[in-house]
């Protein structure tokens, strides 16, 4: 049984403070209250609330701001804790950006990616991540219809990325995590590697 439910009347003011044309304002690690925001777990969202389509037409003007452009962005780094991203497609024509309502990875490959990530809630921080190079995924859209898809390449990295705002998790905690794992080179470059 879901759990599932409408986004919440306090919720709808933050998003509707202004129109669909205006960035929201992201949310920064450096600000202990919008942490707090940031390392919540995140709830479920009903798919088929007419509100979220103005979420998700604020949240494409945010990650697209001219100021500080990004490849995605979750809910909660807009201060709404729901179960909702975007990711722009690097693996499909034209590299559009999709958004993802209630995912759950349910399938990471053992053969993982090295590579720099940043973050639009941490200013100035990069870092290398083990990410795995292919995902299978699940998510609603915004008529209730359930998807399933597997993902690779980069645009499998992002949604990952994403996918742990989700839950709490930054991409700094990961770095910590993988420090003391050992990695073995899957191919000539070190890049693509496999955890034992």
């Amino acid at each position: 049984m879901n759990t599932y439910s409408k986004l919440n009347d306090i919720e709808n003011l933050l998003i509707q403070q202004s129109t669909v044309e205006e960035p929201m304002h992201v949310y920064q690690v450096d600000s202990p209250v919008e942490e707090q925001v940031l390392r919540m777990r995140c709830e479920e969202v009903l798919p088929t609330d007419e509100n979220l389509k103005y979420l998700i037409a604020r949240m494409y003007k945010t990650v697209r701001n001219e100021e500080k452009p990004g490849v995605g962005i979750a809910a909660p780094q807009v201060g709404i804790n729901r179960r909702v991203f975007l990711v722009q497609r690097m693996d499909k024509k034209g590299e559009p950006f999709e958004f993802f309502i209630n995912p759950e990875i349910v399938w990471y490959s053992k053969i993982l990616r090295r590579g720099e990530e940043g973050c639009l809630s941490i200013a100035n921080e990069y870092g290398e991540v083990y990410r795995s190079l292919a995902i299978q995924i699940t998510y609603y859209d915004l008529s209730g219809e359930h998807f399933q898809e597997v993902i690779e390449g980069f645009t499998a990295v992002i949604i990952q990325h994403e996918f742990d705002h989700l839950n709490g998790v930054l991409f700094t905690d990961r770095i910590k995590e993988q420090e003391n794992n050992e990695y073995y080179n899957a191919s000539p470059t070190s890049e693509i590697v496999y955890q034992r």
